[in-house]
């Protein structure tokens, strides 16, 4: 209900504020002569020295910008790089050596209303920003705070007859046909940084101490280095759980990777997700079937990660930490479309069953379906997922090394 209401507040105030602002500008231009901000203002010349990226919404969504910050750091080793992110996704960048402060928006919180966003907005305000990033698709109150932070430079993207345009100095078409990773990095053409199609995650970073969390779990289960080690995240999150595949289908992969290959399985998740997640396991036999679900951190989730052999997941955020951390995955898609979310890197595969109304997910027009059937990943078959599992062949590759 709440997020309902924050879309259509968006549409409508943030509608209403994004044409306010947008006249103002014109008309301060227009005074001033007209002045535009130079094409490419940073390219060979003055390095930035103080940045803000902002990125509100979507788990996966922040580890696919880690990239394009990686890259940030590398052409700006001394800017001070800041994120304004939510309270879901600041465990991501809490490690990220590219990112030298987290501001969290807690909208849903503390921060809930026309008082939060005013906390915010003088704080950004404050810290005289030389540019923004807006990592967003389509928020129209994420380019109103892009503009009030005062920053001369404002990156962000646009669709065709999206408002959100004239409160940028640098807007970026959003490519609807290309992998959402890309069109992050084009964000940074303003800055003189070209790049080919990414091919390889920038990992997530994990600390000593998450990394030890993640031993001590392993161990107190008895989960050692011998025979494959599989994940399986079988949620969505509590807001789209038109994307989850079915337990029982869940259940009977897992039955087959303990019979072919004696594979250890973890299945990941949140804490409200502990009950979808036992009951799989319940259904599967509990024998080598561990839940992770409510245990770790999102840090240690991805140290976890990174010791699997493979990663089986529906299309969410964990997904591409899988993939970020270099473990092969098995991305099932449905409402959403692999040609803009596929897990990044070697070794990954997506699943997608295409029906006539999919995909019925596109973020970069504001447009989220509240579709109650799923009948596109209903299609994907247990042999769908057993076939691209046996293509991998876990059993010949051994367990990662932690």
């Amino acid at each position: 209900m709440a997020r309902t209401l924050l879309r259509f507040i968006d549409r409508s105030v943030g509608g209403l504020l994004v044409r306010a602002l947008a006249a103002y500008d014109g008309l301060r231009s227009l005074v001033g002569g007209g002045r535009r901000p130079p094409a490419v203002p940073y390219a060979g010349g003055r390095a930035p020295a103080n940045i803000l990226v902002i990125k509100l919404v979507g788990l996966g969504d922040t580890v696919l910008m880690l990239t394009p910050l990686a890259r940030l750091r590398k052409e700006f080793p001394r800017a001070r790089i800041t994120a304004l992110v939510t309270p879901l996704s600041v465990g991501v960048l809490s490690a990220q050596p590219s990112v030298d402060e987290t501001v969290v928006y807690d909208v849903f919180g503390a921060d809930s209303g026309i008082g939060g966003i005013l906390r915010i907005v003088r704080l950004l305000r404050a810290r005289r920003f030389d540019c923004v990033i807006d990592f967003e698709q389509h928020f129209r109150m994420t380019s109103v705070v892009s503009y009030l932070t005062g920053a001369p430079m404002r990156v962000g993207f646009f669709y065709t007859g999206s408002p959100r345009k004239d409160l940028f100095t640098h807007p970026a078409f959003l490519d609807p046909d290309g992998h959402m990773v890309d069109a992050y990095m084009a964000l940074l053409r303003p800055f003189g940084i070209g790049s080919d199609r990414v091919r390889e995650l920038e990992p997530i970073a994990v600390t000593p101490e998450d990394e030890g969390v993640v031993d001590d779990w392993l161990s107190r289960r008895g989960i050692g280095a011998d025979g494959p080690l599989v994940g399986i995240h079988p949620g969505s999150g509590i807001r789209a759980p038109v994307r989850r595949w079915g337990a029982e289908k869940f259940a009977e992969i897992i039955r087959r990777l303990r019979r072919h290959y004696g594979a250890t399985v973890v299945l990941t998740g949140g804490g409200d997700e502990r009950e979808r997640v036992a009951g799989i396991i319940d259904l599967a036999g509990a024998d080598g079937v561990y839940s992770a679900a409510g245990d770790l951190s999102i840090l240690q989730s991805a140290g976890l990660m990174a010791r699997c052999d493979l990663f089986i997941s529906n299309d969410t955020g964990p997904l591409h930490m899988a993939a970020a951390m270099g473990t092969p995955t098995i991305g099932l898609f449905g409402p959403n479309s692999p040609t803009r979310y596929a897990p990044v890197g070697r070794n990954n595969t997506s699943i997608y069953k295409a029906v006539d109304c999919s995909p019925c997910i596109q973020i970069h027009r504001g447009r989220i379906d509240d579709c109650k059937d799923g009948i596109c990943v209903k299609r994907i078959t247990v042999d769908d997922v057993w076939k691209a599992v046996l293509d991998y062949d876990i059993g010949a590759k051994g367990r990662r090394a932690g």
